[in-house]
């Protein structure tokens, strides 16, 4: 009888390799396992609440800030007064013009009516966009003759305010908006044709060249619904 012991029972020290006991992989914590999704979440959480605060400030647009615009308050063509200040929270367009100008004036409104138009199809005129047309020609230009004028564009006067006061005080407020004003001793006036964008804080953002003026690279009415658009 073979009294050796039977290889597939014979312990380590038989001859067989030493029994060894695997230990499973310890399980990582959550917060281990997940910690780069996580803070990668974060990080969009972030950006996103900083993107949408950026674009509820207005601060998406890339138009400079160049400064506060001057405060004034004048008439409409209602005797109201109007204050720039009092309207903050709105965009404005600001224009110099008179209603007796041969040339740039009439087409500038004319453009000026087409963004209203635009912005009235969005529901933005009167509640987040307002325009404020001051006359460089009181004397002649009346609540009546302002009037007249707006009605020739189909001005909605909920958001379109013509407004007039003093005519030396308003040639000087033109000088606060970088505007020239200028009239000659038989009573003509000139004018710098150019729209100031004002934005919700009452700073200014660009100076708008017209179509009128000519240029082919003057902003059309789009272009500049557009960049109106851009600080709301």
């Amino acid at each position: 009888m073979n009294d050796q012991p039977d290889s597939q029972n014979a312990g380590g020290s038989q001859g067989g390799p030493p029994e060894t006991h695997v230990r499973p992989p310890a399980k990582r914590s959550f917060a281990r396992r997940y910690a780069f999704p996580l803070v990668l979440f974060g990080l969009c959480v972030i950006l996103g609440a900083y993107l949408l605060w950026n674009s509820l400030s207005g601060g998406g647009s890339k138009l400079t800030d160049q400064g506060p615009a001057a405060d004034f308050t004048y008439t409409d063509i209602d005797g109201k007064p109007v204050t720039m200040s009092e309207e903050n929270g709105k965009v404005r367009l600001v224009y110099f013009f008179y209603s007796n100008c041969p040339d740039v004036c009439p087409p500038t409104t004319f453009m000026m009516s087409q963004v209203q138009n635009q912005l009235k199809d969005e529901g933005k005129f009167g509640s987040q966009v307002e325009f404020l047309s001051i006359t460089i020609d009181p004397t002649r230009d009346t609540p009546e003759a302002l009037k007249t004028f707006g009605d020739k564009f189909n001005a909605d006067y909920t958001g379109w305010k013509f407004l007039r006061g003093d005519e030396a005080e308003t040639a000087d407020l033109a000088k606060k908006y970088n505007l020239l004003v200028q009239k000659d001793n038989e009573g003509n006036f000139g004018h710098s044709n150019l729209i100031v964008l004002v934005d919700k804080k009452g700073h200014i953002r660009d100076y708008i060249s017209p179509q009128s003026n000519g240029d082919p690279t003057d902003v059309s009415a789009d272009e500049l619904t557009t960049e109106i658009k851009s600080l709301l």
